[in-house]
């Protein structure tokens, strides 16, 4: 009973955003289920455990749990906990960076929840594939895979909102910006009234985001700073990360080299520390730019490289369009070579 009692006590702190705390319940309900071999319990736990490590930003940790929860599953012939254990590491492996392995673990889980008729599990299955698309790098697929989603997520308002917001930044990658900010806007409508506070902060990050490309800086910067806060509030190292590195490509816009370097240099400590590679090479393509604009070539062609060894090992297409984009507009063809660059 004890171990219930702190097992739904952590659920309710991860609802609230309040992740660190929620792992401390966790763990002491996964003793407690271990001393009575609960084994169900224990493989709620560990799937709640990866949910809340993954939100933290700690994907290898995460995927840890979530090996263990489908073990655990399989042993007890539980394809429900199954899949969701297939796309909590799914969406690990999508964090670091491993959008084909993510992709593959989508599709084995969509399988699983077809059969079980869960339309919640199918849509939350498409709207990561969508995501991984993304970032892959296919735009178009990535698009019309998060409008199936969404067509499935229309009576759940929050999901539905989660889901608007990944389209509205595949729709700002596209360069749609007016459509990029109208599915933000619409989320951050839906997260204001379900009082979603990192759906909240997504959408702020997103509409930030949206006005950035749009060149309206200053409001740009008010709504990536309202993001900021609530993420370092919630203890969300990998979205504060992507946003330091958005307010410092408005800095950059601007000429701001040294809060624009602040920023960058910011970001780049967050991604390191997750192991986000992907993000890494954001990191590394906002300094490249700084550097350029200072003079000190040197320093840039040592970042440019560095994001293209990981473009390269990851398959980042779309990152790697950009580090192009770079060069043309700042260097002259002789570099492209020592880059590595065809």
């Amino acid at each position: 009973m004890k171990a219930e009692i702190l097992f739904k006590k952590a659920e309710a702190l991860r609802s609230g955003a309040r992740y660190r705390k929620a792992l401390q319940y966790y763990k002491k309900a996964l003793e407690d289920y271990r001393r009575d071999k609960d084994k169900n319990g224990i493989l709620a736990t560990f799937l709640g455990l990866g949910d809340t490590e993954r939100m933290l930003g700690n994907f290898r940790r995460a995927i840890g749990y979530y090996n263990s929860a489908l073990s655990l599953a399989e042993e007890l012939d539980d394809p429900e906990a199954s899949a969701d254990a297939i796309m909590g590491r799914g969406l690990s492996m999508r964090a670091l960076g491993h959008w084909r392995e993510a992709i593959k673990d989508f599709k084995k889980a969509r399988r699983i929840y077809i059969k079980l008729d869960d339309r919640e599990g199918i849509a939350f299955s498409l709207w990561a594939e969508g995501v991984a698309l993304r970032i892959k790098g296919d735009l178009d697929r990535a698009l019309k895979t998060l409008q199936r989603a969404l067509r499935y997520f229309k009576k759940e308002r929050e999901a539905m909102a989660y889901c608007l917001n990944s389209l509205g930044g595949t729709s700002r990658v596209k360069g749609l910006y007016k459509q990029s900010l109208k599915y933000y806007e619409e989320a951050n409508r839906i997260f204001t009234e379900i009082r979603d506070r990192f759906g909240l902060a997504y959408s702020h990050c997103g509409i930030g985001n949206a006005l950035r490309m749009m060149e309206d800086h200053r409001d740009a910067v008010i709504h990536l700073k309202k993001a900021l806060r609530l993420y370092r509030n919630i203890g969300d190292k990998v979205s504060s990360a992507y946003t330091l590195w958005s307010l410092g490509m408005v800095y950059l816009t601007r000429k701001d080299l040294l809060r624009a370097e602040r920023f960058f240099k910011d970001a780049m400590r967050y991604f390191r520390s997750t192991d986000d590679k992907r993000g890494i090479v954001y990191g590394l393509l906002g300094l490249c730019q700084v550097h350029i604009l200072k003079g000190s070539i040197s320093k840039a062609i040592k970042e440019m490289k560095k994001a293209m060894e990981i473009c390269s090992t990851l398959q980042l297409k779309l990152e790697r369009r950009y580090l192009f984009l770079i060069l043309q507009s700042f260097l002259e063809p002789g570099y492209y070579r020592i880059i590595n660059i065809p």
